[in-house]
């Protein structure tokens, strides 16, 4: 397995449009179908909203290559403001988290939301946060595996859709 980890770079940007896209797609494709499709993914995956996310300093976005390609992501942002359901002094929300559906099985995940939570820690994070909706028992099922909690809900707007998202959290230690 030749799986590299590295923080994206403004010239990632494009890139990362097209994956994020493809990998929404491939994830939520049949129950997220148009016209609020195409409307989501033009706001969600905006080149100029990644590139301002890629240079900010509140955020960091992680990309995971197989052999070059990317097959994975994560998005970190500090969170000041949290739900009430998120205890922490100093939250960091993974805003998104996607492994292609072809690299699945092989530990591209467990390795992206390791590094992840390295990066939220070396942020001084005492606890990591993030939304996924409740249909998805696979993703669920994934962040549970790996200690996280549900806590509470929020509604997802799609288009015309509100869909329920699970709130979860993992506490990561003590803020410095």
């Amino acid at each position: 397995m030749a799986i590299r980890l590295r923080r994206c770079t403004v010239d990632d940007a494009p890139m990362l449009a097209e994956m994020g896209a493809r990998l929404f797609i491939e994830t939520y494709g049949p129950t997220h179908p148009e016209p609020g499709r195409s409307a989501y993914l033009a706001r969600a995956f905006a080149l100029d909203g990644l590139r301002h996310a890629i240079e900010s300093d509140d955020a960091e976005i992680l990309v995971a290559e197989d052999d070059g390609e990317p097959v994975g992501y994560s998005f970190l942002r500090e969170s000041p403001t949290p739900p009430a359901d998120v205890s922490g002094k100093k939250p960091i929300e993974i805003l998104r988290f996607y492994v292609d559906g072809k690299t699945q099985g092989r530990g591209i995940g467990a390795m992206l939301m390791k590094e992840s939570l390295d990066i939220a820690r070396r942020r001084g994070a005492d606890v990591v946060w993030l939304q996924t909706w409740k249909e998805a028992s696979w993703a669920v099922g994934f962040y549970q595996h790996l200690g996280f909690t549900i806590v509470g809900s929020a509604p997802f707007y799609f288009g015309d859709q509100v869909a329920e998202d699970h709130i979860l959290m993992l506490p990561i230690g003590d803020s410095k």
